[in-house]
């Protein structure tokens, strides 16, 4: 039996894990609450209509749709289109939950969606809680957990919920490993991550380069290097099996051995001469000459785009300038670029009443004022960000480690969108790690500058 000073010292992270718990199932009652009065409707997009009902459409949303459907039609190995020019995770996602019911299967993906991003939320900010970061908790929790956009995101048809969702828990994982030190469970815990990170690849394959780094990094530095060969080779093998279930699919039913064939085609949007670095460009691309399957094409495009951008650097340096603006846009206002304008925000967003009810306010929120607080909120936010890390650097031990987990996760998305197209909706799968940075930095400059931090455990 624990002592009566463990118990005492046990007692306020048993407290703060239980009032964690309590919020995170209460805003998923109040998600239950707004999914059951999602009216149901139909969907029209072209010559294609859909039956909606307990979710919302998020970016994308007719394309998944239109992939779930050629899926229901022919079965795993449909030949549609989309289920080959985009990664078919996320259709197959769809499809899979079906078997649980066809004619409320949306409402059944809005309400998985919902009960993960509230675990996800607490199961992060509980084992936050367990370092010396102790009291950043709330802030970071809150942050997370009631971010219109983020949260409310688990409500519409996308993979942004999820992949934030798996992000959050990976790192709740490390950080429990680094707490527990039990080589016993070290194994179970490398596989569960890497089995999310799998998942998260089978939805969106770019995620797979961040998810590999953190999970490299988390063993390296966990175990000695000579011991760790059978963990790294774990980690690997799990994590690419998901991607590559997506090639074999591919594979079986068109003949192409590619995960998706629209990397170039996305690459080749965001490159060129006369290309703005987001979607808004009639003229865009550089020269190339492709032959062969849609996916020998792709690969060429890549090869073309990824030439040119070696050889123009200083091209290449202003479209990627552009890029980061346009990644770390605001969701509305003059220096938006994206493609979320179904951000669930914008449902109840008050700048987005000021700007529609009235002419005088459209030109107050487009106007010089509009701008400059776009300006504020994305100098701001990026600011916190890298404030947020370097207060983690200089913490050392553990928060070192989770301060560099989170920024690699930030930094790669970043970068990859770098080399494709500026688009803000690319941050929604990050931004449970971005949240967190930015909650360290506010939180750390309101107490002048120095963290508030409590005893924790070491990174050895």
């Amino acid at each position: 039996m624990a002592s009566k000073s463990k118990r005492a010292r046990l007692a306020p992270k048993r407290n703060i894990a239980r009032t964690l718990l309590y919020w995170a199932i209460s805003v998923f009652i109040i998600k239950l609450i707004i999914i059951i009065n999602i009216p149901q409707g139909i969907q029209t997009s072209g010559n294609n209509s859909f039956q909606i009902d307990g979710i919302w459409l998020g970016a994308d949303g007719e394309n998944y749709l239109k992939g779930y459907y050629g899926l229901l039609k022919d079965g795993v190995f449909s030949t549609e289109n989309l289920l080959s020019y985009w990664p078919a995770g996320y259709p197959l996602v769809i499809f899979l939950l079906s078997l649980l019911g066809k004619s409320f299967v949306l409402t059944t993906l809005s309400i998985i969606q919902s009960l993960v991003y509230s675990f996800a939320a607490y199961f992060f900010a509980s084992q936050l809680a367990k370092t010396r970061l102790h009291k950043f908790t709330y802030l970071v929790f809150v942050m997370i957990l009631l971010n219109p956009t983020l949260s409310l995101s688990s409500i519409a048809i996308g993979y942004e919920s999820l992949t934030a969702s798996g992000y959050l828990i990976v790192v709740g994982l490390i950080i429990k490993d680094f707490i527990q030190k039990d080589d016993r469970k070290l194994l179970k815990y490398v596989v569960i991550s890497s089995i999310v990170v799998g998942f998260m690849s089978f939805m969106q394959p770019r995620l797979i380069v961040s998810g590999i780094l953190i999970n490299m990094m988390w063993i390296l530095i966990r175990k000695p290097i000579k011991s760790s060969y059978f963990l790294l080779i774990t980690t690997l093998a799990l994590t690419l099996f998901f991607p590559a279930t997506l090639i074999y699919r591919n594979n079986k039913a068109i003949g192409v051995n590619s995960i998706s064939t629209n990397l170039g085609v996305t690459m080749n949007i965001g490159a060129g001469d006369k290309a703005t670095g987001g979607y808004s460009t009639k003229e865009y691309g550089v020269p190339c000459e492709t032959s062969g399957t849609d996916a020998q094409k792709d690969n060429q495009l890549v090869a073309c785009v990824a030439k040119w951008y070696l050889s123009n650097p200083i091209s290449a340096g202003k479209l990627f300038f552009k890029k980061t603006l346009y990644f770390w846009s605001p969701w509305e206002g003059p220096l938006v670029e994206g493609t979320m304008a179904r951000n669930p925000w914008l449902k109840i967003s008050p700048i987005r009443d000021i700007q529609t009810n009235s002419e005088n306010g459209d030109k107050l929120v487009k106007g010089p004022i509009g701008l400059l607080f776009s300006w504020l909120w994305l100098l701001g936010g990026l600011g916190l960000v890298v404030y947020g890390f370097i207060v983690l650097w200089r913490l050392k031990q553990l928060e070192k480690l989770i301060g560099l987990i989170a920024i690699t996760i930030v930094a790669s998305s970043w970068g990859i969108s770098l080399l494709s197209i500026g688009d803000h909706r690319f941050r929604l799968p990050i931004m449970g790690m971005s949240l967190f940075l930015q909650a360290v930095g506010l939180k750390s400059i309101f107490n002048g500058g120095k963290p508030p931090i409590v005893d924790g455990p070491s990174l050895r």
